[in-house]
């Protein structure tokens, strides 16, 4: 489904990726007055926030996959929060399906790569799980669970999927939100309007 230069395609079909979509689409303020209060020092807080999210996502990812003997070079600030998405998962799951495998809608055209789908301790319906590291949860959020449920619905030929944001704090170590979202309806209606003006976008380009 995604081919060697990162760009997913379905039956030969070229599907464009649900984060490209939405944030290609939908203004981050919190993220503009965060830009415009830190200045010149933007760049180097952000290139440290990504690094963490790359390296919270390579450990949780590793670990759901049963490789519990990683051991990756993390600060030792970070190590806390990846610990506690570790409790995290043999508390609250009691099987994982996939981890960080691309999901396709032929319907509407897209896909993307939900960080862990699996199902939840005493649940019969799945769930999608993604891991954020960002101080609050947002409505790109939703958008981006709403596209995942559906694309792993026509990917797995399963039920519906519950939807669970799981934040982890790197400013409070050992801190774990996890959000499990309603609405789904509403959040992918957001999703298909942000999909309709990406398109129209990209045919006026």
């Amino acid at each position: 489904m995604m081919g060697p230069d990162h760009t997913y395609r379905l039956d030969g079909r070229p599907l464009v990726s649900v984060t490209r979509v939405i944030g290609s689409t939908l203004r981050a303020p919190d993220l503009e007055e965060w830009l415009k209060r830190t200045g010149m020092q933007a760049d180097a807080i952000r290139d440290e926030a990504a690094a963490f999210g790359k390296s919270v996502h390579i450990a949780l990812a590793a670990y759901a996959r049963g490789d519990r003997l990683l051991d990756l070079d993390l600060p030792e600030q970070w190590r806390a929060t990846v610990e506690a998405g570790r409790r995290w998962i043999d508390k609250h799951l009691e099987e994982v399906y996939a981890v960080e495998e691309p999901v396709a809608s032929a319907r509407y055209l897209y896909a993307g790569t939900p960080d862990l789908y699996g199902r939840r301790a005493g649940r019969k319906t799945p769930c999608l799980i993604d891991w954020k590291t960002t101080g609050a949860l947002y409505p790109s959020h939703r958008a981006q669970l709403a596209a995942y449920r559906q694309a792993a619905v026509e990917t797995y030929g399963d039920r519906p999927a519950e939807r669970i944001v799981v934040r982890l704090s790197k400013d409070v170590p050992g801190t774990v939100f996890a959000h499990v979202l309603d609405k789904p309806e509403t959040d992918f209606a957001l999703f298909s309007y942000l999909l309709g003006i990406y398109r129209i976008l990209q045919e006026g380009s």
